[in-house]
């Protein structure tokens, strides 16, 4: 008998739940893989989409054409909708790689365009979202040689920009809920054409407080930023201090230290990071011994450590907690962090990056 109810009870669950009411076929969908932001001259919202589409005809293979199309509209909600007006069939934003808003909007309000997207069930984790200098739009356009789809072009840019240390690891639905919280600010990465025809280019990061974009970390500053950050980051370094005055090469690997906040006058924060770095290129040829090493360590010790300083400076300046020193506070000591104003404390505490090198070895220079 309990063998009997078990085949009802299957057979009835196969039934009920064979199917789910929220199908949308690929036939009648068209996948995004790129979106941009601009806010124009006229306060107008410029919404401009990448949609990857395969075109075939009997005469030839299948290829694949990228149309982009744009709107605008008093918001980004607007703009899409008078997208889907021309748009053959539904926008979907599941596959959707990167977004790029530019700098004239991020210093707006970011949130207002996030908004749209982080509504859509489908909007993916995976997604980058970067700042542009003057137009996403112009962006969007690019046409890669070597790439069919620009979207794979700047995911792949982006990535190896985290991977290189020079841009920090961020997830956009942690920059959601940041966005709306005091004690920790985002930080983007920051695109631009390249003088190269049809590329684009990291140029640092953009530094954010609240929801607006207050600041910018140009190229060398902001990987000093990376290299303090809690994620471990590795890459190349090439400085004028060797022999003769000549620039030389490092790979680097950093290892990030526990930040320390002392409260007991004031609060001074001190941030830590001891780079690992090899030798990877001399070209006067002259043979190190290990003492021109090392004061080559110490050099590298206090050009890093100066720039360090400058890239705090910066952070203050655009009011930018990239470090989340206030949640470190809020986390360690409640009591005084409901005692703060953090939108006018953070600006003033005394902030010491500490950077110590390592110089291991010197590879097969010598």
């Amino acid at each position: 008998m309990k063998k009997r109810l078990s085949c009802v009870f299957l057979l009835f669950s196969v039934i009920v739940l064979s199917g789910c009411w929220d199908q949308r076929e690929l036939k009648n969908i068209r996948m995004v893989h790129m979106a941009g932001i601009d806010l124009m001259e006229n306060g107008l919202v410029k919404l401009t989409v990448s949609i990857p589409t395969v075109k075939s005809s009997l005469e030839s293979s299948a290829k694949v054409v990228t149309p982009k199309v744009s709107a605008e509209g008093h918001t980004v909600l607007e703009a899409s909708n008078f997208l889907q007006q021309v748009v053959s069939q539904h926008m979907d934003l599941r596959e959707i790689r990167i977004l790029l808003v530019n700098e004239k909007y991020a210093k707006k309000d970011l949130y207002e365009g996030l908004d749209f997207f982080y509504r859509e069930a489908h909007f993916p984790i995976s997604v980058y979202i970067a700042v542009t200098n003057s137009s996403a739009h112009n962006i969007v356009q690019l046409a890669v040689e070597d790439r069919s789809l620009i979207s794979e072009y700047l995911y792949d840019l982006l990535k190896s920009g985290e991977e290189d240390g020079m841009i920090p690891r961020e997830s956009p639905y942690l920059i959601s809920s940041t966005l709306n919280k005091p004690g920790k600010d985002i930080v983007l990465p920051y695109v631009i054409s390249s003088s190269i025809k049809g590329r684009a280019r990291i140029d640092g990061i953009a530094l954010f407080h609240n929801k607006k974009m207050t600041g910018k970390l140009k190229d060398e500053v902001a990987r000093t930023f990376v290299m303090l950050s809690p994620q471990k980051s590795h890459g190349m370094l090439t400085e004028q201090i060797g022999p003769k005055d000549s620039y030389v090469t490092f790979s680097f690997e950093s290892k990030h230290e526990n930040m320390k906040i002392d409260t007991q006058n004031g609060i001074t924060v001190n941030l830590y990071a001891t780079l690992l770095c090899q030798l990877v290129d001399n070209p006067t040829g002259e043979k190190l011994n290990e003492s021109k090493t090392v004061e080559m360590g110490r050099q590298l010790e206090r050009l890093l450590t100066e720039r360090a300083k400058e890239m705090v400076k910066q952070l203050q300046t655009a009011n930018c907690d990239g470090y989340g020193i206030g949640y470190r506070i809020k986390a360690t000591n409640p009591h005084l962090w409901e005692t703060l104003a953090w939108e006018t404390t953070y600006p003033k505490i005394k902030i010491e990056p500490h950077i110590t090198v390592n110089v291991r070895n010197r590879g097969l220079l010598n």
